[in-house]
């Protein structure tokens, strides 16, 4: 009676939910067709400033001092969600922003860059209520001419389509709730635990503004060439026109991006660069969160000591680092997958080989956790790789079974096929493109990284700058250390390896300790680069300390396990101390990055400087970045109709003036692989590199008509997505089926 009063129950709150959801659709809908935007086009003349006004009523200016040169008109505008259209001409990087004297707060938008090589700025903006003075403000930079030909300020969709996500993902998280309501009660206190962590590792974000640190403005970038991809209509995204103001840059095709598509899809929709950014770190440190305890808690079967291990990872100061300091996207989302492989590891090793369809479930989640590294972080995948190679080699007997090397062949080609979609391009541009990250520079022929690894008086500090790098003076240097509680752990763990002789524990504080080493700047890395054989790849990872992470999660669990042991002896004052050194290290840590790192508003995608490439590893190598200039040139040729770019796709319509045969003309795109050309009646041109590495389009003779030059995806590109497509949906089913056919053993059993 009970479970049917339940089902009843449950049954209704579904209807409801979906009588709900329509509801938000239908009122959306009615919103958009009634929508009639009000476009405001801005007097020039009410603007003041030291600009000039020529003729055609635009502002120029040749020369002056850095500043504000032209500001107003101090209008009045409704709240609302708007769109701001600004044509200019500029010799040098200028900025633009919204004011109010008044009613600053209420207007959200920040510095809109205008870069040279473009000629038309398109942002968005909030005005959270009624302002009667806004301001547009231009400031020069001190050089060169600047001219302002016109500013439109239109109302857009954003508010209606950010209301009705937030609207729809209300209804589905409070129904998913109520139907899971008995298992919440049964895990109530694991759960406000694993949300107090995820909460509390979430505090440095809760301002306004967010940190950009190290290369957070780079991996912005990132979400924001996905969100224009998706725009257009491209899935995978590969090549991202939006970089260097529309040169592109192939960053998806290096650069595993597959969880960004979450912040991506949130831009679309309307939301923020913040906002978007904020929500992927929340979804980051929450899937951290769950992976280290879900794992932790498979292999010690021990709920609180999951739980303290779970802490020490996600509050591990090194990966804390990693988020809000360097804001190494790539890296701290690998780290949520790096639980996952020690556990496929630690099972492969400790559970009965005999059982093979068990056994046979750890390739799965190897290849998983691996996957998810390649997507997200490829020097991860070589650091994790190495580790896996050394546990290999140390547990030789194990590793030399029948079982286990299939377990491991099958993790590899399950990883191979599930990734295909990314690999096949990654090795095609590798070995056909020349880009700086793969040019045998002389500091990468020196081999020269031992240096940079983490000094071990850095793993004993209580606290570090939170501005510092990896540079060689130890007092200028960011926090590179797993943190005082780990550390803590590896002591209390050498001491019960001699007190106990646990072969368990022996052997993660082993590798503890070997990994620590190989993130130091003693391990003797610059030796094997150039006297190992095979060894020259290391050079590529750049940080010796881009081993911590597997330090920290080794060390997780072995607290894990040593948190076991003082439980046997009784030791209740442990929790004590760890807590107390949880709570301290954290607070400081995050008292530091609050305090000391600079945070901006970045509401749109203009406000991005396109150009933050960090080491531009993946520029044509010869490639002078410093002389783009956003300009067409022709020889022989002249564009008898504007050039236009969308995604993609560039545009225009030429011809040639003479018969001599050397007709081109060169576009603001650098030349990289597949990209092609047609004329008209789909004719193809023939594409060369430029001056520069650009796109030079060769024209026919006595050609007059359109130029089309578009990015192509390859057929084995489409054929890789369809097999790693195919690899997921069968790996997916014959999980189902295994899955479903235990549950039919088990209730056939009772």
């Amino acid at each position: 009676m009970e479970k049917m009063k339940q089902y009843i129950n449950n049954r209704t709150v579904i209807i409801a939910a979906v009588i709900l959801c329509i509801a938000i659709a239908i009122v959306t809908a009615v919103r958009f067709h009634v929508f009639w935007p009000v476009s405001i086009a801005v007097d020039m003349e009410e603007m003041s400033g030291t600009m000039l006004t020529d003729d055609d009523g635009s502002k120029y200016i040749y020369s002056g001092s850095s500043g504000y040169v032209l500001y107003g008109p101090y209008m009045a505008i409704d709240r609302g969600y708007y769109t701001v259209d600004v044509d200019y001409i500029t010799e040098n990087d200028c900025t633009m922003d919204m004011h109010s004297n008044h009613f600053s707060d209420y207007i959200v938008s920040g510095d809109i860059v205008l870069k040279p090589q473009s000629s038309h700025k398109r942002f968005n903006i909030r005005i959270k209520d009624t302002v009667d003075d806004l301001e547009l403000r231009v400031k020069y930079g001190g050089y060169g001419a600047l001219r302002v030909n016109s500013i439109t300020i239109t109302q857009n969709t954003v508010g209606i389509r950010t209301n009705a996500f937030l609207a729809f993902a209300a209804v589905i998280l409070f129904t998913a709730c109520y139907l899971c309501r008995e298992k919440i009660e049964q895990n109530k206190f694991t759960i406000a635990a694993l949300a107090a962590i995820t909460f509390l590792s979430c505090v440095p974000e809760m301002t306004r503004g967010l940190c950009v640190g190290h290369d957070g403005t780079f991996h912005l970038l990132r979400i924001e060439g996905l969100a224009e991809g998706l725009r257009l209509g491209e899935f995978p995204v590969r090549m991202q026109p939006n970089w260097m103001e529309g040169y592109g840059y192939p960053v998806s095709i290096y650069y595993g991006d597959i969880l960004l598509y979450i912040p991506a899809l949130l831009r679309i929709i309307g939301f923020s660069v913040t906002q978007s950014y904020k929500a992927y770190l929340f979804f980051i440190n929450l899937g951290t969160t769950l992976a280290a305890y879900v794992c932790f808690h498979k292999i010690v079967k021990n709920n609180r000591a999951a739980m303290w291990g779970t802490a020490g990872y996600v509050f591990a100061i090194y990966r804390l680092t990693n988020v809000y300091v360097r804001v190494a996207v790539g890296e701290y989302t690998a780290m949520m997958f790096l639980p996952l492989v020690l556990l496929a590891i630690y099972r492969i090793y400790t559970e009965d080989e005999t059982d093979f369809k068990n056994y046979i479930k750890n390739a799965v989640l190897l290849a998983a956790a691996m996957s998810g590294l390649v997507q997200t972080h490829l020097i991860s995948v070589a650091t994790v790789s190495l580790t896996i190679a050394i546990v290999c080699i140390l547990m030789i007997k194990k590793t030399l079974r029948k079982s286990t090397l299939l377990v491991y062949v099958v993790a590899v080609a399950m990883t191979v096929v599930v990734n295909l979609f990314f690999l096949v391009p990654f090795l095609d541009y590798s070995k056909n493109v020349p880009v700086e990250i793969l040019n045998d520079t002389e500091e990468a022929a020196a081999g020269t990284i031992q240096g940079m690894g983490a000094y071990i008086s850095q793993y004993f500090m209580l606290y570090q700058k939170s501005f510092g790098t990896s540079g060689k003076n130890i007092g200028d240097r960011m926090a590179i250390t797993p943190g005082i509680v780990l550390m803590a752990a590896l002591f209390v763990g050498i001491y019960f390896c001699i007190k106990y002789r646990d072969k368990t524990i022996r052997f993660i504080t082993l590798m503890s300790v070997l990994i620590l080493w190989m993130a130091s700047n003693l391990f003797p890395w610059n030796f094997m680069i150039h006297h190992v054989p095979f060894m020259g790849w290391i050079e590529k990872i750049q940080f010796p300390w881009r081993f911590l992470p597997i330090a920290q999660v080794l060390l997780s669990l072995l607290l894990c396990m040593l948190f076991l042991k003082m439980e046997e002896e009784k030791r209740e004052h442990i929790e004590r101390v760890l807590l107390i050194l949880l709570i301290v290290t954290t607070a400081q840590m995050f008292s530091g990055v609050i305090q000391e790192r600079t945070y901006v508003e970045k509401y749109d995608s203009a406000e991005l400087d396109s150009f933050s490439l960090v080491f531009g590893e993946y520029v044509r190598t010869g490639t002078d970045i410093d002389s783009f200039d956003g300009v067409l040139y022709a020889n022989n040729a002249e564009i008898i109709e504007g050039y236009t770019r969308q995604g993609k796709y560039a545009i225009m319509r030429c011809e040639t003036i003479d018969d001599s045969g050397d007709a081109w003309i060169e576009l603001p795109i650098i030349h990289y692989k597949n990209y092609a050309a047609y004329g008209e009646n789909g004719i193809r041109l023939g594409i060369v590199d430029g001056v520069n590495n650009v796109v030079r389009v060769m024209l026919p003779d006595d050609y007059s008509g359109v130029v089309v030059v578009t990015y192509e995806i390859p057929p084995y590109y489409k054929v890789a997505d369809i097999c790693s497509l195919a690899a997921v949906i069968l790996i997916g089913a014959m999980l189902f089926l295994f899955h479903r056919k235990q549950i039919i053993t088990i209730k056939k059993s009772k």
